[in-house]
Parts: C-alpha cells; sequence; structure tokens
C-alpha cells in the first residue's frame, strides 16, 4: 500500500495505536485473513507448548517441581502484566514498530528454547545454566503470546468485511483457546522418546513464517501520538510486581502448598503492590487505567463472569486431565481425546463468528455454562476404570463452552470500553487478560488443593475402614504376595510389598473418589451460575431492558458522525 494512500473518513482508525480500515480488495482480505488466523494459532502455541511438556522440560533440565514451577510463573507473571505497555508502545510508535518489537521478541524466545533443548549449551567451554535462559525465555514468550494475539487479531479484524468486524474480533480471540489441546495433540509425534529438540524447532520454525509473513503484508498505519508519562513507568513497576508475586502465590502454592512460610512474603508484595498502583492511577490526571470505571458495578460483574469462566473450565485442563494422568493414561494415549476437544473448539468457533448477536450477548455465555454445568455433571461418579473415551462427550461439550462464551463476553467488555471512550480500551484489556491469566492459575490451584485434600479423606477413610479378617481382603493380599514371591525368597519382604501395592491401590482409588467429588463440585458450581445469569437475563427481557443499550447508542453515534 503507498505510503501516499490517504484514507476516507470511514477508513480512520477507530482510535490511537489502531491500524487503519481500508477497504481491500477481496484478494488481500483473504490474505489478511490467514495471516491472523496463522499468527493467533502461534500465539496460543507459546502457553500451549508450555502447558504440554512442563513435566517433559522438568525431567529434561533435571528440575524439581517447584523449580519448573518458576518457569510457568515466569510465563504467566509477563503475560498478565504486559498489556499496559504494549497499548501505549503502539499508540506512540505505532503499529509497524509494535510488529517488529514482538516478532523479535518471538525470534528470541523460540530460538532460546530450541538452543536449550538442543543440547548445544551443554558444553565445559560454556557456563550459562540453561535451567536460567529457560526462565528468561518463558518470560519472553509470556511477552510474545500478548503482542502475538493483538496482531493476530488485528490481521483478522483486516480481513473481513466491514459489516463483519466484530467476526473478526471474536475469531481473534477464539483462537488462543486452540493452543492447549493443539499442543497436546503435535507434542507427542514431534518429542519423540521424550526428546524436545524437534519440537521447539518447530515453535521457532512457526516464528520465521510469523516473521515473513508479516513483514511481506503490513498492517495499514494508523495514528500516533506522544502518550508516555514519566509516572507510567512507577505505575507499571507497582502494578507488574504485584501480578507476578500473585503468579508466585498461586503456582508455587499448589506445588509446595500453602501452608509454606515463604508465600506470606509474594502475598504480601502483590496486596502491596496492586494497590499502590490502582492508588497512584486513581489520583492522577491521566491514568493508564481507568480505576473508577473499573470499580463500577458492570465492570465487576464482567471481570468476575470471565474469572468465574475461566475457573469453571479448569476441569477440563486440569480435573479431566489430572484424572486421565492419575488413572495412568500417557500423552500417545490421549491424542483422539485432545483432537475431540480441538473438533469441539471449532465447531463452536465457527457457529460464535456467524451468530453472535450484538443485541443479545448474555444468552451465548448462558449456554455455554449450561454447557460446562451438563458436562460436569456427565463426569459425576467416574471409577477405577474410566477410560478415556468414555470423557468424549462431556469434555466436547466443555470444550464447545470454552470457545463459545469467549466472543460475546469479549465483544461486551469491547462495547463497554468504546462507549465510555477509546481511553478506556487499555482498561478493558488489562481486566480480561488479568481475569483469564489469573482466572487459570486460580482454578488450577483450587483444583490442586480440593483434590489433594479430598483424597487425603478419601484415603483415610479407606483404610480406617479396612478389616484385616475380611476373605477378600485377604485374598487380594495372598495374591499379591504369591506374584510377588516369584521374584524375591523373603517372605517378609513379599508380605511387605504385597500390602503396599494393595495400599497403592487404595490411594489410587481414593484419588478417583477425589476427582468424582471435584466434578460434582463443578458441576454445582456451573449450575449455581447459569441459574443467577439466566434469572438477570431474564428479568432484563421481561422489562425490555439492554444492559449494553447506552453503549449500543454511543457506537451507533460515532458511526454516524463518520
Amino acid at each position: 500500500m503507498s505510503n501516499e494512500y490517504q484514507f476516507k473518513p470511514h477508513e480512520q482508525p477507530i482510535m490511537v495505536g489502531s491500524p487503519a480500515n481500508p477497504d481491500h480488495p477481496a484478494r488481500r482480505k483473504v490474505f489478511y485473513l490467514l495471516i491472523g488466523i496463522f499468527v493467533g494459532l502461534t500465539a496460543s502455541f507459546q502457553n500451549g507448548l508450555l502447558v504440554a511438556n512442563l513435566t517433559q522440560i522438568q525431567g529434561q533440565l533435571g528440575l524439581t517441581p517447584a523449580e519448573g514451577g518458576w518457569i510457568s510463573v515466569s510465563y504467566n507473571m509477563t503475560n498478565a502484566c504486559i498489556t499496559v505497555l504494549l497499548y501505549k508502545i503502539r499508540q506512540q510508535f505505532g503499529m509497524s514498530l509494535f510488529s517488529k518489537i514482538t516478532l523479535s521478541f518471538l525470534l528470541a524466545a523460540t530460538s532460546l528454547q530450541w538452543l536449550i533443548s538442543s543440547h548445544l549449551l551443554d558444553t565445559p567451554n560454556i557456563s550459562i545454566e540453561p535451567y536460567y535462559l529457560e526462565i528468561v525465555a518463558r518470560g519472553l514468550s509470556g511477552m510474545v503470546a500478548s503482542g502475538m494475539t493483538v496482531l493476530g487479531l488485528f490481521y483478522c479484524l483486516q480481513g473481513m468485511p466491514t459489516v463483519k468486524r466484530t467476526s473478526g474480533l471474536i475469531l481473534g480471540f477464539g483462537l488462543v483457546q486452540f493452543g492447549i489441546p493443539l499442543s497436546r495433540v503435535i507434542s507427542p509425534y514431534l518429542a519423540i522418546d521424550g526428546q524436545l529438540e524437534n519440537l521447539f524447532l518447530f515453535q521457532f520454525g512457526l516464528a520465521l513464517i510469523c516473521f515473513g509473513l508479516i513483514n511481506i503484508l503490513e498492517l495499514p498505519p494508523g495514528n500516533t501520538e506522544k502518550v508516555f508519562e514519566k509516572l507510567d513507568f512507577v505505575s507499571f513497576g507497582f502494578f507488574a510486581s504485584g501480578l507476578a508475586a500473585l503468579a508466585v502465590v498461586l503456582v508455587q502454592g499448589r506445588i509446595l502448598w500453602w501452608t509454606t512460610p515463604w508465600l506470606v512474603y509474594p502475598l504480601m508484595i502483590a496486596i502491596v503492590g496492586i494497590s499502590i498502583a490502582l492508588w497512584i492511577e486513581t489520583h492522577r490526571k491521566n491514568p493508564m487505567l481507568q480505576v473508577r470505571w473499573m470499580r463500577s458495578r458492570n465492570i465487576i460483574a464482567f471481570m468476575v463472569t470471565g474469572a468465574v469462566m475461566r475457573i469453571l473450565l479448569s476441569e477440563q485442563n486440569v480435573g479431566a486431565a489430572g484424572l486421565l494422568a492419575n488413572l495412568g493414561y500417557g500423552r500417545d494415549q490421549l491424542v483422539t481425546f485432545y483432537a475431540v476437544i480441538i473438533a469441539a473448539s471449532a465447531l463452536a468457533l465457527i457457529i460464535s463468528i456467524f451468530s453472535t448477536n450484538a443485541m443479545d450477548l448474555r444468552r451465548p455465555v448462558i449456554f455455554a455454562v449450561a454447557l460446562i454445568a451438563l458436562g460436569s455433571w456427565m463426569d459425576v461418579g467416574v471409577s477405577i476404570n474410566s477410560a478415556p473415551y468414555m470423557f468424549y462427550l462431556s469434555q466436547f461439550l466443555i470444550a464447545f463452552a470454552a470457545v463459545y462464551f469467549m466472543g460475546p463476553l469479549v465483544f461486551e467488555g469491547f462495547l463497554r470500553a468504546i462507549g465510555s471512550g477509546p481511553a478506556y480500551i487499555i482498561s478493558f484489556s488489562v481486566i480480561f487478560g488479568i481475569s483469564q491469566t489469573v482466572g487459570g492459575l486460580a482454578g488450577a490451584a483450587a483444583i490442586q488443593a480440593f483434590t489433594t485434600i479430598r483424597t487425603q479423606m478419601h484415603y483415610a477413610d479407606m483404610v480406617s475402614s479396612l478389616n484385616l479378617g475380611d476373605p477378600a481382603f485377604s485374598a487380594q493380599v495372598a495374591g499379591t504376595r504369591n506374584v510377588l514371591s516369584n521374584q524375591t525368597t523373603d517372605a517378609a519382604q513379599a508380605n511387605i510389598g504385597a500390602m503396599s501395592q494393595v495400599l497403592q491401590g487404595i490411594q489410587r482409588q481414593a484419588t478417583v473418589a477425589a476427582y468424582s467429588d471435584l466434578f460434582f463440585l463443578m458441576a454445582c458450581l456451573a449450575t449455581a451460575v447459569t441459574i443467577i445469569l439466566l434469572i438477570n437475563y431474564l428479568y432484563n427481557r421481561y422489562h425490555k431492558r439492554n444492559p449494553l443499550a447506552k453503549e449500543l447508542a454511543v457506537i451507533a453515534k460515532m458511526r454516524e458522525t463518520k
């Protein structure tokens, strides 16, 4: 596109920091759309490949679970807090520089991960510890994922007709949901025998392709203005340190357990850091975050809904997947399981793109929560003989809900922000990002804590109810002892080993019972949320009230003035 091209009034950027919206020819729109999809999927792989292969990374680097937890902390702390700076970078320096910065960080992160996995650094002449490089690489990946998601979103918007721009918004955010299941499907084929080099070489290849595509077809330029102030960096410092400390608590608390004494210090840092940042923003003349708007009833409800949905969706990523892992199913045996999830996600994204109605954004969210409730109820009553195929239908419903709710929820938040003014977009981005990242971490932590406690309780009950004189129990111990007798001539050792194996079986039964309790709890919570949202929805329908009427009127007026 020529630099001399003068944008028409309706082609002007919707706000400072976003690209213009020229009337592209159909062929160029297709290319923009395809690039947007590719970039969005690449962004989703930044977290997906980490989640799918963290255990293998720990094994390759010889790390303890706690050390592996710091890798997760590194990713999530940067991913949660970088949104504020990225938005201002786009505003002050434009999309071109923003794209180059994002791509540079992407190449740096993926090349570091590939170097670590390839063992090229394992030489006497190089004294760099791969573990610390991995932490740096994951921190870069967290920033990259946020920036790449924005790039993918803008490319998707460029590829859509003007009347279908909302579909681009839904597509851009919906692609984020594909990272984990896609990573679970491809990882067993790329990481053969636990070797991660091919996996991260694949990720590095994706980064190179993105670099080429974005440089071949750049986004249209937009308007820029000087927006950075010295106080921005002070406020961001407190905000980022608070979110980072919160990530430490949620990740390491789950691994080390919540009574670990030193966890109180990052918790205090999180409370103090975030509080100071919000106080600064409240009393600033030109705040980055519109704190008073963020404290309004509608925005708090939006943030709580997003966080609760992310917690409920942990039933799939942590609940069902955790149960199958505890039952001994390996990654190779779960490929079809995650393929079902991908199919459900794709179907939900397509339906959401073509059916989302700005005048009725609450109904799809209610439908999604109801699907989560139904899927969770179907999982109640799992047994030690449960197999992956038994979860296909329930997890299909939950995976569908995970993507189907995303578009309408994001659309509602965007409408509320843009209806209040372009300056509120950054606050919406922060709220949404934090609700998803922190909600996901909190959901995983809560599930881990719940299942651990319930497993201990079930195990204690099962052991206390054992009757050593029960013929069935005695036969089970005797059968196990007979098997072990073929491996050792020590009768006492065989008795101890037999009892140990029987107790391990009881432990497995207790774990399954704990997960059944978890599915019951999630089902009850999702049912309660469905009822609450449905009552609110019917109340508004009865009074012929649209919760977004004010925002829709403002946007309609903005379109008329163009």
